[in-house]
């Protein structure tokens, strides 16, 4: 099938201008200047604040945080930042909530979940978040053995994700309407382990899924399976996963919130970049410690091909609504639930912009954007 034209590029980027050399030799000349002496502006060390940061590797969102800290952006604001590689997003979820991280890379419409208290949460945790991971990032993969050629070929055919509370099963669901097809008699649907999710496609237990970057592009390069579809071509710059936190934890550390998202921002500003791709595949591979290594230098760099997988880090307020509305037609939130307010509680888009301004980076005017969704937009106000 023809591919869609590409979406277009997010705002051009630059990284501030003063390195960090030049930036203490600033400082110190205008202390000199100010009639205080070099001694008393050094003299006293600031103590890197601690921070925690549950991630799950080696996926897509996972990328731009790990790079943060290989680029030594943390310690530039005297952060001293535990990135903690989690097995499975949902022990990420448990841990976040039970108050023993501070910061946790959790998908969008699962923050939602928690923040609400829906299913399968007993209560609400209320929570922000004031940066998206990663965009893009997803494609519709079909197994070579499904023979799946045309839309219509999916009817009868065992579609998979692994989990309801992600934009991967969003998108999916968004592919099924497209087409027509209802997800409850048209088509065989089944929730698969992620892990297991190319040794499915292999042994021919599914034969399609929605899944995060890389494991659509080990599926290609194994040759099980082919993109039907990259998540581009049905929702352009779509944000997946997100750096999250408590409200609390934001309301009562909101200095220290803010420069680890300053850091984290400058982390997925310079990934996002096309000719840093290869420096951000390298720095990844070069650790064991999120599991990247395990993935092939040119697997790594074909999933986190620009377009195909993409950092840009500002949370609209109308992607928010876009995943609420759907969630809520999937019975994944509560009908009554005001979108709108939903939307400006967790993502703190005012804050990223405030950010975004501080790094010398042209942010976006508004919370809202165009949402191009299966070809149509919708567009959202405040």
């Amino acid at each position: 099938m023809s591919s869609p034209a590409q979406p277009a590029p997010g705002p051009a980027v630059r990284e501030p201008a003063l390195s960090r050399r030049d930036f203490l030799a600033a400082t110190g000349s205008l202390a000199l200047a100010a009639g205080l002496p070099a001694s008393r502006l050094w003299a006293t060390p600031v103590k890197p604040r601690e921070v925690s940061i549950g991630l799950f590797g080696p996926s897509h969102c996972a990328a731009p945080f790990v790079f943060t800290r290989t680029k030594g952006l943390f310690e530039r604001r005297q952060l001293a930042v535990n990135l903690v590689n989690y097995p499975a997003m949902p022990l990420i979820a448990k841990d976040l909530i039970a108050g023993t991280l501070d910061f946790g890379q959790l998908i969008v419409p699962l923050a939602f979940a928690i923040h609400t208290g829906a299913k399968p949460f007993e209560q609400a945790t209320p929570l922000v978040i004031p940066q998206v991971g990663g965009t893009n990032g997803a494609a519709l993969m079909v197994a070579k053995a499904s023979n799946i050629k045309a839309p219509g070929d999916f009817m009868g055919k065992t579609l998979s994700n692994h989990s309801k509370l992600s934009v991967h099963y969003l998108l999916n669901m968004m592919f099924l309407e497209m087409q027509g097809l209802d997800w409850t008699r048209d088509v065989n649907f089944r929730i698969i382990e992620l892990d297991d999710s190319i040794e499915a496609m292999q042994r021919g237990d599914v034969d399609s899924f929605v899944m995060p970057e890389p494991k659509n592009a080990v599926v290609e390069a194994k040759g099980i399976g082919t993109a039907y579809m990259f998540s581009k071509y049905l929702w352009p710059n779509h944000p997946c996963c997100a750096l999250v936190t408590r409200r609390q934890f934001f309301e009562d550390h909101r200095e220290l919130v803010t420069d680890v998202t300053r850091a984290t921002t400058e982390g997925g500003l310079v990934a996002n970049e096309a000719s840093n791709r290869e420096e951000l595949v390298d720095l990844l591979r070069a650790s064991s410690d999120f599991r990247y290594d395990q993935v092939p230098k040119p697997v790594l760099q074909a999933a986190f091909t620009p377009g195909r997988s993409d950092f840009f880090p500002f949370p609209f307020q109308s992607s928010a609504r876009v995943i609420i509305e759907i969630m809520k037609r999937y019975g994944l939130l509560a009908a009554d639930i005001d979108e709108a307010k939903l939307a400006a509680e967790v993502f703190l888009s005012d804050l990223s912009r405030s950010v975004l301004t501080d790094l010398g980076v042209q942010a976006p005017a508004t919370n809202f954007r165009p949402e191009k969704i299966l070809g149509k937009l919708k567009e959202y106000g405040a």
